[in-house]
């Protein structure tokens, strides 16, 4: 029995033996691939892409993991492949780069190559070529940015930061890119846009607090952390940086209908007046500005019906009226506007069924005249109304709410064949949208 035990350990000691040559093998291996590919870049092309797939298969074996120039190896193959890709997108901007994650390799080799040194001063070597990985993360980030990758960008600016952070450590932070001021400061604002843009919102936060806290010019930061605190439900921190943004830049439209939105959200409608009517001094062509400020008058039009104050539903319903044909004014076809002023008549139309059922059972030759006389009154709301929805059936045939109204409108009239029609195709269209 100990014989056997004995042969399988040496069995097992064999094996660790034959993996630790192999992992040297593939290193010197790699390394001789990658002279080769220094020697002639053109020539040598392909020995760069054995070189990677060597070390890769190297650094898979157990031993490998503690071996720092396993680690730096792979970081400077990376950092050729990085190179060589950005090289030709400088050559040819039309390239698309082939190995968009190579300078992220390149970065977490070097990385993990810093945390099993041998000795303390090999860090220099570690950091020297993490200078040109801070260079190769920077512009591959650039590129996805330009392309609109923004969750891509984002993964290789942020790397930027902990490479930054990697020198500080070591006492060499001059050596990085970042110690610049002004570089840090646009590092941050791109970093952060490609966070918020590329779904990853709450990343983006220290990037542009970083930027807040140093007085930055730009607006969209404190209009993205008044909406990331907003979503967070943090209205002490949303209001802060709203508050802020909107002293500095008065008059900048972004943080005025992100104010707007909040505004809306919040169902603030009085607040909101003042905002939209200063967004349309700002932007006094933009159709959605005319169209929510008509939206706001109509809302309130609503509550003073409800709270029985004739006069200013009076006022709300011309105001909202004005802003909405202001819109159609701008643009003609306008689905919103047109569809708002269909609305707007048909709801106060209906506002009278109410007042007609009170002298519905009312026989007297006075109840029959005041019934007649509301009742005539709605129609003739009801018949304003019709043309909007018409047109607005023309811009969308679909909208569930046009094809309701029209039915609707039709059988009150007496138009009983032209509601059926309406009612057909609203229950084609609801059918549809069911079946998406």
């Amino acid at each position: 029995m100990k014989k056997i035990i004995f042969i399988l350990l040496s069995i097992i000691l064999t094996g660790t033996m034959i993996n630790a040559q192999d992992s040297k093998d593939l290193l010197k291996k790699s390394n001789k691939l990658l002279t080769s590919f220094y020697f002639d870049q053109n020539e040598n092309a392909n020995d760069l892409v054995e070189a990677s797939k060597l070390i890769d298969q190297a650094l898979e074996l157990p031993d490998a993991q503690s071996n720092w120039k396993a680690w730096l190896t792979k970081g400077k193959i990376y950092n050729e492949i990085a190179n060589a890709d950005v090289k030709s997108k400088i050559l040819d901007p039309k390239y698309v780069i082939k190995n968009p994650d190579a300078a992220i390799t390149a970065f977490e080799a070097l990385k993990k190559a810093s945390t099993v040194l041998e000795k303390p001063k090999q860090i220099t070597e570690v950091l020297k070529l993490m200078q040109e990985t801070e260079n190769h993360l920077n512009n591959i980030a650039a590129y996805d940015f330009q392309d609109g990758n923004y969750s891509a960008s984002y993964q290789n600016f942020k790397r930027t930061f902990e490479a930054y952070d990697l020198f500080k450590q070591n006492g060499e932070e001059k050596d990085s890119r970042l110690s610049d001021p002004a570089t840090m400061s646009e590092q941050n604002l791109y970093t952060g846009y490609s966070a918020y843009y590329g779904e990853n919102k709450n990343d983006a936060l220290k990037y542009f607090k970083a930027l807040a806290d140093n007085d930055t010019d730009q607006p969209f930061v404190y209009e993205a952390l008044f909406n990331i605190y907003a979503d967070q439900n943090n209205e002490t921190e949303a209001m802060k940086y709203l508050e802020t943004g909107r002293n500095k830049f008065s008059n900048d439209t972004g943080l005025l209908y992100a104010e707007i939105n909040y505004y809306i959200k919040k169902g603030k409608l009085n607040e909101l007046i003042d905002k939209l009517k200063t967004a349309i001094e700002l932007d006094p062509k933009n159709v959605t500005v005319y169209t929510t400020l008509g939206s706001v008058y109509d809302q309130l039009n609503t509550k003073a019906y409800e709270n029985g104050d004739s006069t200013a539903q009076k006022e709300y319903f011309n105001d909202a009226l004005t802003y909405f044909n202001k819109a159609l004014e701008i643009e003609p076809n306008n689905f919103d506007a047109t569809y708002s002023i269909g609305a707007l008549y048909y709801n106060h139309a209906a506002n009278y069924t109410q007042e007609i059922n009170k002298y519905a059972n009312d026989f007297s030759s006075a109840g029959t005249k005041k019934y007649n006389d509301l009742k005539k009154q709605m129609l003739e709301l009801f018949t304003t109304a019709k043309p909007y929805f018409e047109k607005a059936y023309n811009i969308n045939e679909k909208d569930l709410g046009v094809l309701q109204a029209l039915s609707e409108i039709s059988a009150r009239q007496d138009k009983l064949d032209e509601a059926k029609i309406y009612r057909d195709k609203l229950a084609a269209a609801k059918a549809e949208q069911e079946a998406k």
